[in-house]
């Protein structure tokens, strides 16, 4: 089977390991802390659970955001955000 471009071939995701619901593919966004900046990788192609959320990579998915990471000063940024920071002060309970 080929691929057209632009259109994504779902994988077989299984069962969640957590819940037992279906997984399906979709595209999301990753956030990354690098332990000096945080980036966001978008349009992810991802497992989610129908029912609980879990997400699970593939492999080969989860290597190349390790690329994007390790290499971030090689590879030019679609865009940047500016995102605010809040301060988690009031007690809870």
């Amino acid at each position: 089977m080929k691929q057209s471009e632009g259109s994504s071939m779902n994988h077989d995701y299984g069962k969640c390991h957590v819940c037992g619901a279906p997984i399906e593919e979709r595209s999301v966004d990753h956030s990354v802390h690098d332990g000096q900046d945080w980036l966001l990788i978008r349009a992810v192609p991802t497992g989610v659970c129908t029912r609980c959320g879990e997400r699970v990579l593939r492999w080969q998915v989860a290597e190349r955001l390790e690329e994007i990471t390790r290499g971030r000063r090689q590879v030019t940024p679609a865009g940047a955000i500016t995102v605010p920071v809040f301060a988690f002060a009031a007690p809870v309970g």
